[in-house]
């Protein structure tokens, strides 16, 4: 008959194991939500520079807290940087659809001759005639579209550079007559009048954050991997 064995564990060290695996369990969530959301930004950066002429691409961000270690909740967000001009360039480009001016008017796009637009949208024509104390002239043209122009003034400076339009006026020629320099007059195209501006969904945002529920899986799992040792 055997003897018998006793067995003598230690409460403390259970403990200890326990909360090492709680800890490296809660580690592995934190580390994998950072991740996870660092790779959703990458890649609706990537959608959108693809599908987006210029640099909207730029606008989205990403943060995750805490940074790292053990958390019960961490979380992640990405979003557009800027303001009410960067959330309707994402929208124009990603729902499909027909922009057009109110009560049947024209959309009037303003040119680089504009100049600064301000207040994060586009002048109106009304508010660059009260600004520039010029009247724009309205110009058909058949089967293309129409424009809005400014006579008598100047977007090109002394040394040849283009800018905003600027009215030639009785004291800028005298100044110019003083320093002996001939300033040529030109007529600048302000607006360009479009009847509808239609645009499609060039960036699937959806398909790529539910992608990302996976990824966000298949991190974690990777985690609690590297962390014990190999051992999930």
């Amino acid at each position: 008959m055997a003897d018998g064995v006793d067995l003598a564990f230690e409460d403390s060290a259970f403990t200890q194991a326990g909360d090492r695996i709680v800890r490296d369990y809660l580690t592995a969530g934190t580390r994998a939500v950072g991740g996870a959301t660092r790779q959703l930004e990458k890649r609706l950066e990537d959608a959108t520079r693809a599908g987006v002429p210029g640099k909207l691409w730029r606008a989205w961000q990403s943060t995750a807290y805490p940074k790292d270690g053990p958390a019960k909740n961490p979380a992640g967000t990405v979003w557009l940087r800027g303001g009410a001009r960067t959330r309707g360039a994402f929208q124009f480009w990603t729902r499909p659809g027909a922009v057009k001016g109110k009560s049947g008017q024209f959309l009037a796009i303003p040119t680089a001759a504009a100049g600064n637009r301000g207040r994060g949208r586009d002048l109106t024509p009304g508010e660059w005639e009260q600004r520039t104390g010029v009247r724009l002239r309205f110009v058909y043209r058949r089967g293309r579209a129409s424009l809005l122009v400014a006579d008598r003034g100047t977007v090109q400076t002394a040394r040849g550079t283009y800018t905003a339009f600027k009215p030639l006026t009785g004291k800028r020629q005298a100044a110019d007559a003083r320093r002996g320099f001939s300033r040529r007059e030109a007529t600048a195209i302000i607006f360009v009048l479009l009847p509808m501006v239609k645009h499609r969904n060039s960036v699937a945002v959806e398909p790529i954050i539910n992608a990302s529920d996976g990824e966000l899986a298949a991190l974690f799992f990777r985690e609690v991997a590297a962390l014990r040792g190999g051992r999930a």
